[in-house]
Parts: C-alpha cells; sequence; structure tokens
C-alpha cells in the first residue's frame, strides 16, 4: 500500500491512506489547521463521523500518479471534484481509464461504493482567454514557501504539484478571509439576521499549467518573477450554504502559467426566510 509520504511508479490500482502524522504535516506546511481535521467533537459539529483528510493532501499522491500516467505537454489540466470527505487511516483506492486527451480518475472507498473523488487529467488550449480585462499583478510568490514544500515533500518530482500545493497555502493563509467576508454578508442579506457556526468546506480543485514552464531545464530564475493574484469570485447561494470559484493566476513577468481554481462552500447554521 502507498501512503501520502511514498509514491514510486505504482502499478493501477493505486491503495492509499492518510494517518495522522501525514495530516499533521500538511497542515505545519500550509498553516491549514480547521479543527475538522483534529478535533472529533467539532468534526461531528459539522456533520462528519470521522477526523477527515485535507483535499490538498489526499491530491498529491493522486497528482503525481496522474502525471506518470500522461506525459506533461503544452498546457495540461488537472480537474476534481471532492465528492465525499477521506477519514484518517481509512484505505482509499485510485484508478484511472483512458478518456480524451489524456486519463479520467476516480478515488474511491475499497468497496467501491463511496466515490471521494471524480476528475481529469489531459490537455488543454491556453486558458489566458478566460481573463477577462486586466489580470492584476497580485503578490510576489513566497520562495522560501515553495523551498519549504520541497524540503518537506523530497519525493515530489513535478513542480507543479508544487506550486499549485504553494499558491493554495498562500491563499487559505492570507485570503480566505477575504471570501469568508464576502459570504457572510451575502448570506446575512438572505437571511435577515447575523449567520453563525460557518464551516468552509473545499469542494473542487482545478489547476491549469504550462508545461513548457514547469521543464526542468527551465531558466531557475523565472521562479523569482512569479506573482500571484485573486480574481473576485461570483457567489452562489442554496439553502444555508454560499458557494463559489475562487480563481487564482500565477503570472511570470506578465505571462500566465498556471491558473488554480479552488471551488469553496460556506455552510451557515442559520434559517433562511421564505
Amino acid at each position: 500500500m502507498q501512503t501520502a509520504k511514498h509514491l514510486a511508479a505504482a502499478p493501477m490500482p493505486l491503495t492509499l491512506s492518510f494517518d495522522m502524522p501525514a495530516v499533521e504535516q500538511w497542515a505545519q506546511f500550509s498553516s491549514d489547521r480547521n479543527p475538522i481535521h483534529f478535533d472529533l467533537a467539532h468534526a461531528r459539529a459539522a456533520g462528519l463521523d470521522a477526523l477527515i483528510v485535507h483535499g490538498m493532501l489526499a491530491m498529491m499522491p493522486m497528482k503525481e500518479a496522474a502525471s506518470q500516467a500522461v506525459a506533461p505537454d503544452g498546457w495540461m489540466k488537472f480537474r476534481t471534484l471532492l465528492r465525499n470527505p477521506i477519514a484518517h487511516d481509512r484505505d482509499v483506492v485510485f484508478t484511472t481509464k483512458p478518456a480524451a486527451d489524456g486519463i479520467a480518475f476516480r478515488l474511491h472507498d475499497t468497496t467501491g461504493k463511496t466515490e471521494h473523488f471524480r476528475g481529469t487529467y489531459g490537455r488543454v488550449g491556453d486558458p489566458s482567454a478566460q481573463l477577462q480585462g486586466d489580470t492584476p499583478r497580485g503578490k510576489p510568490l513566497e520562495r522560501a514557501h515553495l523551498d519549504r514544500f520541497f524540503a518537506t515533500y523530497p519525493h515530489v518530482r513535478e513542480r507543479w504539484i508544487a506550486l499549485d500545493a504553494v499558491v493554495f497555502s498562500q491563499f487559505m493563509r492570507s485570503r480566505l478571509h477575504v471570501l469568508e467576508r464576502l459570504a457572510h454578508a451575502h448570506m446575512m442579506r438572505l437571511s435577515g439576521g447575523a449567520p453563525a457556526s460557518r464551516v468552509v468546506v473545499q469542494s473542487s480543485h482545478t489547476v491549469t499549467f504550462d508545461a513548457a514552464f514547469f521543464d526542468a531545464s527551465a531558466d531557475a530564475d523565472q521562479w523569482n518573477r512569479l506573482h500571484h493574484a485573486l480574481l473576485t469570485p461570483e457567489l452562489l447561494a442554496s439553502g444555508n450554504q454560499i458557494g463559489g470559484v475562487v480563481a487564482l493566476p500565477v503570472l511570470c513577468a506578465g505571462r500566465l502559467v498556471m491558473l488554480v481554481e479552488v471551488g469553496l462552500v460556506a455552510r451557515f447554521d442559520t434559517d433562511i426566510p421564505n
């Protein structure tokens, strides 16, 4: 069985599990200490029956396996939906099948009945046209954070996986509050009062990247010229939930090299008037 820490060129299907040390390691790197990952009482209050694994931690070996299955060429896209949370120390199985321009994959329990992730990985066109208007220059990437990723996860060979993790964790650490404030204000308008007991969960993750930029022979100085921006999301309400997709473009000298899109859902404990 493969673990979150060690993934060689393993045959499919691939069995994975994530224990508390792996969860703690990701939390230390990402600063994501949402108590649903560590406090069982809090997890149960959020409607879960066990401590759950960070979605980004579970995705890491999935991305590695996908990269082994489809050689990067041109623009590549990894897209997945987070359908059901993964409990600590629970075996899950990653399977793939051929799909247009790449593969389709699933991460499910050992019986195949519960699906945790579903997605695709393969070649796509340049997504620059998706960005309407002028993309803000954004904040410089913290190179020390990227170096810390490789020190924490030295087995990860693909640079795009590292950059995706760094951009996501910097967003969670320093910019998630922007979305939380927007969601809170929107829910307050809908409910007519102050919403309470907010829980924010990730619902999807998409990363589109220019494989040429991540080639090992590329100019290393490029990594010191990276900026990442936050585009204001459009929020949609459904019952006591508000969701949206946050777009995080990564640019090198003004050119798009990666687009990270994070689907988030904020759940509130409040009554919406009819």
